[in-house]
């Protein structure tokens, strides 16, 4: 059996898991056999057992009938901080709005938790790689948790709650996990108040970003694999969305240059702005362009502006475009 083969059945075999769980678990394990090396994937499966016995060890950890993680720990809490650079390598990043300034880590049992600080104004938090060293599968320490253990893929989470005030920038950066601006502490969806801030960067490689209600002077966000949704969002400065494989959408009220882009997947624009503030560029090739919903007869659109302020540029190449401005 080949590694390809290996991880095609274990997958099909946690579908009933999860999809981030399951993702998560594959990923962690493609990764395991890359460090390995080809050619020692043969007693990397030996040591793991068939994927259906993998799968059900995964499946009982995702069920809560073997250890999983021990609750949530508090890293910082209380400290007032302006900004937030915060750079993960396998977790999930959640910035939560309440009243109070907190951090809590819901990390696998045996996997070292990140570094949390505070360092002149910015709350600073920083992920190490899981060390997958392919010779600990051999000396037992790899199942013993030394190496993060047979919990090792699951999703790490990194909380973030912030009080409603003025912010400078927030940097936040994962490898494996999704990136998630959208939500109260409170758990009330409709208690969500813009959050306010200089320039918001999100980037992610694989995993969504999910933006809502945000208050900025600039918003980036870039992922790979994962679409990118801003939500009510508003930007005096610009904004730029990207990805490759996935869709973008932005709602809101944003000016200045506004950049979207895909490759493959659709593009959203809907703002409250109306068309005669933007000079437009829409570029597509296998996909059709529409304004205020008439489709347009070129696959490359401009519509330029006397009264222009903004710029907005969207492209994809495989998908449609779609622009609403309010009339």
């Amino acid at each position: 059996m080949t590694t390809n083969e290996y991880l095609a059945r274990l997958k099909s075999c946690l579908e009933c898991i999860d999809a981030s769980e399951r993702e998560a678990a594959v990923q962690f394990y493609t990764e395991y056999f890359e460090d390995a090396g080809e050619e020692n994937a043969e007693k990397v499966m030996a040591e793991l057992g068939s994927p259906e016995k993998l799968a059900r060890d995964i499946i009982k950890q995702s069920a809560g009938s073997a250890p999983t993680s021990p609750a949530a720990e508090t890293a910082a809490c209380g400290e007032a901080f302006t900004g937030i650079h915060a750079e993960t390598i396998n977790a999930k990043l959640i910035l939560l709005r309440g009243n109070e300034y907190r951090v809590d880590l819901d990390f696998p049992e045996g996997l070292k938790k990140p570094a949390v600080s505070i360092r002149d104004g910015v709350l600073r938090i920083e992920e190490k790689p899981i060390p997958k060293h392919f010779t600990s599968i051999f000396d037992g320490s790899f199942w013993s948790g030394a190496f993060g253990g047979r919990n090792a893929w699951r999703q790490s989470v990194i909380a973030i709650t912030v009080p409603d005030v003025q912010f400078e920038d927030f940097w936040l950066e994962t490898v494996n996990g999704t990136i998630d601006i959208t939500k109260s502490a409170s758990g009330d969806a409709a208690a969500l108040p813009a959050l306010r801030l200089s320039s918001l960067k999100c980037e992610a490689v694989n995993g969504t970003i999910n933006v809502e209600s945000i208050a900025a002077g600039k918003i980036h966000l870039e992922n790979v694999n994962g679409s990118t949704n801003a939500t009510n969002c508003t930007a005096t400065a610009g904004c730029h969305c990207e990805t490759v494989n996935g869709s973008v959408k932005l709602t809101g009220g944003v000016r200045g240059n506004v950049h979207l882009e895909s490759v493959n997947g659709s593009v959203a624009f809907n703002t409250t702005e109306k068309l005669e503030q933007f000079n437009c560029e829409f570029d597509t090739m296998s996909g059709s362009v529409y304004i205020n919903g008439e489709k347009q007869s070129r696959k490359h659109t401009t519509v330029i502006s006397n009264a222009a302020e903004s710029k907005l540029k969207a492209e994809t190449m495989n998908g449609s475009i779609r622009a609403n401005f309010a009339v």
